[in-house]
């Protein structure tokens, strides 16, 4: 298996699935018909990552664009309610976004692209809460069609990765001064 799936620990669907680079340098099996990949299943990053935050505070970090400055983007120009569109500034690269649903203290779902509108994925943040106060957030990125590849998928599980580390450092600064 590619150690960029068992690092990151991403969810490739179909999981057989590797990048082609992968294959290349490690000898790793491919499926025949690489030019059907697009039209396999979804293909979804899934990260699950208790957040030293109570539910509320998550909540306002997912559900407001000054939140999701703090972890998500660079910058954010697009209301966070149902059928809003506008922009957010991702590591250089400006984004459209549309959000498709909020309910409200659980969860926010939006399609956004990478750098063309060919390459949209969804994006589903849910909120859980913890017996212990803390909370949890729950991501599913699922790049669909001709973007469903798991070399894109890998890419985009770094940079899951670093917003997670990113939002965690927003969870330690805010018990530190409180």
């Amino acid at each position: 298996m590619c150690n960029c799936f068992v690092a990151y620990h991403t969810t490739v669907v179909p999981a057989e699935v590797q990048p082609s680079s992968c294959a290349n340098m490690f000898g790793m099996s491919q499926p025949d018909d690489l030019a059907n990949l697009a039209n396999l299943a979804n293909v979804a990053i899934e990260r699950v990552t208790d957040v030293d935050i109570d539910v509320d505070r998550l909540w306002s970090l997912i559900s407001t664009p000054d939140g999701w400055k703090s972890w998500l983007v660079d910058d954010a120009d697009v209301a966070i309610t149902p059928a809003a569109k506008g922009t957010a500034i991702d590591d250089g690269v400006e984004r459209t976004v549309q959000v498709d649903s909020v309910i409200a203290g659980r969860s926010v779902g939006f399609w956004w692209d990478r750098d063309d509108p060919a390459s949209a994925s969804y994006v589903q943040l849910d909120v859980v809460g913890l017996p212990d106060g803390r909370s949890q957030l729950h991501i599913t990125e699922r790049f669909v069609g001709a973007t469903a590849s798991a070399t894109m998928s890998c890419t985009a599980g770094v940079s899951w990765e670093v917003r997670i580390i990113s939002l965690w450092l927003m969870a330690v600064q805010s018990s530190v001064m409180a």
